[in-house]
């Protein structure tokens, strides 16, 4: 699988126009597709998910003595890309009733088609599974997420589809119908029987799970127990009978699932495959022994409406919420963002609460480990501002030193950030896919945990401090910008981004004439 650069690659004798096209979603690697036109089909509506007792569930019922109080939700951290990935495949297993999965991107790769497996066995067992993924984000219509749609208890639908199913006739499509296909639905969402959530940064593919030989996307994934389940699974809804959500039983070609079949049996002929077994009985047994760190507390689930990519005047639900949070904010504030464009609206909470005394660390990309160089050009335009206002400013590193874990697994893989969490207080943690950019902002949907717990607050922001320890710490001396790190095992200082040629610069700055509000 190739890194996402595509800026660098593809982009030099552009003309501007076709520069937005490619660029702007440049955040996410994507490949895009479609069906036949939408307004045909605005009366589909989803059947009513069957009624049952949340409570009595595998998953409930070890810790029925917490969930009882509906007021409380629990939250299981995710920092690790195959401990996430084990995470999704044991909840499958244990599901008895519903599977509920909304992604951004879904790559057909062996991360992905495992989690299909373990979806397809659930629904073997009579699990009714409803899958919703972004048109811009379907690696193909011979997918194997696509095939899932024959089998009787899965439903899969395309959200806000392309027109056009050939490759070579997106990009015109993205030029003459732009104000449409630039919404896009960035929700991630693994729900189970209505009680389990797994929301994060991550999508379906191996470099969100730390399984690429090349480049891994390094997330942070939470797994809530409970209310947030119960409303996540609402929000869900509204875009499943949404009119853009578009059943795949209407494409004019998909992979049979006998293709399918012969591809898990194939990776089932594997040397690890015991293994894979093994460590899902694991999590499974932990989970039942309630050995697994499991904090407690009042949990928001904030998503926002499917309306959003049609009305530029709906409610933006998650924005508003952040910007409460950040005016009641007095000591501490931890941001780990891959994309981080503050805007005039987003400097005036930065420079309000430094200014009032609040210790502000942020991570972010560096030029190197970013696969959007647009929305690094748009970074530094508030970087130096934040570094002269106080912050603690730090670019992840390309080597991704700063995940020891990843660095034993695949020691020769380069990391790009992808997290969205921030730390707000020592107490209070919100998680989710929503990027610090205007993006996220005003043009994509999105969704988001709010959790209230000292503890678990305390477990991400040491996390989030490892990484900014390894990262580059950016600083200005004299009016100049440096970077400072440990870097081919010795301490090093920088006067220009590390690990650039010259080319990526001058490109990375001829970005910037592309318009922040499209990022």
């Amino acid at each position: 699988m190739q890194f996402i650069q595509s800026f660098i690659f593809s982009s030099t004798n552009i003309a501007l126009l076709i520069l937005v096209c490619l660029f702007i979603f440049a955040g996410c690697s994507s490949i895009v597709a479609s069906t036949k036109d939408v307004k045909d089909l605005a009366s589909l509506h989803s059947i009513p998910a069957p009624t049952f007792d949340t409570l009595q569930t595998n998953i409930a019922l070890p810790y029925n003595d917490k969930l009882k109080n509906t007021t409380l939700t629990g939250a299981l951290l995710l920092n690790d890309g195959i401990e996430a990935f084990l995470s999704r495949a044991a909840l499958a297993r244990m599901a008895q009733k519903s599977i509920i999965l909304q992604t951004y991107i879904y790559k057909n790769d062996i991360a992905s088609r495992l989690l299909m497996h373990e979806i397809w066995l659930a629904a073997q067992r009579g699990v009714v599974v409803k899958i919703l993924i972004d048109d811009n984000g379907l690696d193909s219509d011979f997918s194997d997420i696509v095939a899932l749609d024959s089998h009787a208890n899965i439903e899969v639908k395309i959200f806000n589809p392309y027109k056009n199913r050939s490759k070579i006739l997106r990009y015109p499509e993205m030029v003459f119908d732009f104000n449409r296909i630039n919404h896009r639905m960035h929700n991630k969402l693994f729900i189970v029987d209505d009680m389990a959530l797994i929301i994060g940064g991550r999508n379906i593919a191996d470099n969100y799970f730390d399984r690429n030989q090349n480049v891994n996307f390094v997330d942070t994934d939470v797994l809530f127990i409970g209310r947030a389940a119960h409303d996540a699974r609402d929000n869900f809804y509204e875009y499943w009978d949404f009119h853009r959500s578009i059943p795949v039983s209407l494409l004019p070609l998909k992979m049979p699932l006998k293709k399918f079949k012969a591809s898990i049996a194939n990776l089932k002929a594997n040397a690890q495959w015991e293994q894979y077994e093994e460590a899902i009985h694991t999590i499974k047994q932990r989970y039942h022994n309630k050995s697994l760190e499991i904090y407690w507390g009042n949990a928001v689930f904030i998503g926002d409406s499917p309306q959003k990519i049609e009305n530029p005047n709906a409610p933006k639900p998650i924005a508003q919420a952040l910007g409460k949070i950040l005016n009641f904010t007095h000591d501490n504030l931890y941001i780990s963002a891959a994309y981080l464009v503050p805007s005039k609206d987003g400097m005036k909470h930065f420079e309000n609460l430094l200014d009032s005394g609040v210790n502000v660390h942020i991570l972010t990309n560096s030029l190197a480990s970013t696969d959007s160089l647009v929305v690094y050009g748009a970074w530094e335009r508030y970087r130096n501002k934040l570094i002269q206002k106080g912050a603690h400013i730090y670019e992840y590193q390309y080597q991704g030193v700063g995940k020891s874990k990843l660095r034993d697994k695949i020691p020769k893989s380069k990391a790009s950030l992808h997290s969205k969490s921030i730390v707000f207080d020592d107490s209070i943690t919100w998680i989710g896919s929503f990027n610090l950019d205007p993006r996220s902002v005003y043009l994509n949907t999105e969704s988001v945990v709010i959790f209230d717990n000292p503890q678990f607050a305390q477990a991400l922001k040491n996390d989030l401090i490892k990484d900014m320890q390894s990262a580059w710490r950016v600083y200005e001396k004299k009016g100049k910008v440096y970077w400072e790190g440990w870097h081919n095992e010795r301490e090093q200082t920088f006067s220009y981004p590390p690990d650039t040629g010259i080319w990526t610069r001058i490109l990375k700055s001829l970005s910037k004439l592309l318009p922040e509000n499209q990022i």
